[in-house]
């Protein structure tokens, strides 16, 4: 097995090797966010979006990134070389706001920063050719529109989640359709393509679906989704960095549909796989 490295701090390190201090604040108090991303034949997909994203909670948390975008991609690049990943990678960049003071507060200047990278695990071929299910839970996460190390309910939810055969919870709040603890959510009706537009994270995966939807004329409606419209829906899906575009034909106990993968589904996994393929050349 290949030796993993990471990048921790300013220096590219093996993983084994990589340590962050018991009196950090994202340990301590679970202060910092997070993002992943996926990398094709050494390159971080999307990065520029990831970025984005990624700055915009550390300044809603009030967290100092202490690297520049370009580095952060080139440091990407090579500890995905480092780690001799030939093809698909899964990243992962964390930012805390460091060694804590007075055991709630954190000195700005001196954040913990470090990105890993490691294969990609792919989901069964099965869910893709046949579909997969999902669950719901009542749940509202805490600063829904950014990507926190805040994942207690989600970390939780997998036993239950695990125990069932379901790929994914969807969370629900006051009869909203939301988001899963790892996935966006898109359903399909009357040929329109609906998600939910509130409470939300930005999905680059759903970023990226939207954008072929709209190339292929599809009609596209970003809005409030409610729960009773997941029993109405003529298809649903679920995308996400870590597994691209999943068909789901049921929710909880009931078939959505006639429980097959639905045609717009199949025409966007298609369009973003090819996207990908283009993409890895």
């Amino acid at each position: 097995m290949n030796k993993k490295y990471c990048f921790l701090n300013g220096e590219i390190m093996p993983l084994e090797d990589a340590k962050v201090g018991i009196e950090d604040i994202g340990l301590l108090r679970g202060y910092g966010i997070y993002d992943g991303l996926a990398a094709f034949n050494g390159r971080p997909f999307r990065f520029a979006d990831h970025w984005q994203r990624f700055t915009d909670g550390a300044h809603a948390l009030g967290l100092n990134i202490p690297i520049t975008e370009d580095s952060c991609e080139k440091k990407i690049v090579e500890i995905i070389k480092k780690s001799d990943i030939k093809e698909r990678a899964t990243i992962r960049m964390i930012l805390t706001g460091g060694k804590t003071i007075n055991g709630i507060e954190y000195d700005f200047e001196n954040a913990t920063f470090y990105i890993t990278a490691e294969p990609f695990v792919p989901l069964p071929e099965e869910y893709f050719e046949r579909g997969a299910n999902i669950l719901t839970y009542n749940h509202q996460r805490e600063m829904p529109e950014y990507k926190t190390t805040n994942y207690i309910k989600a970390v939780n939810l997998q036993e239950w989640k695990n125990g069932e055969k379901a790929v994914e919870v969807l969370y629900i709040n006051d009869g909203e359709v939301l988001e899963c603890t790892t996935s966006n959510i898109l359903l399909v009706k009357d040929k329109a393509l609906i998600t939910p537009a509130e409470n939300v994270l930005g999905g680059i995966t759903k970023k990226v679906t939207l954008e072929l939807a709209t190339e292929a004329g599809y009609k596209i409606e970003e809005r409030i989704v409610y729960q009773d419209e997941l029993k109405m829906a003529d298809e649903i899906f679920i995308t996400s960095s870590f597994k691209d575009i999943v068909p789901i034909v049921k929710v909880d106990d009931f078939q959505v549909a006639d429980g097959k993968v639905g045609v717009m589904t199949k025409d966007l996994m298609l369009k973003f796989k090819a996207y990908i393929n283009n993409l890895s050349r």
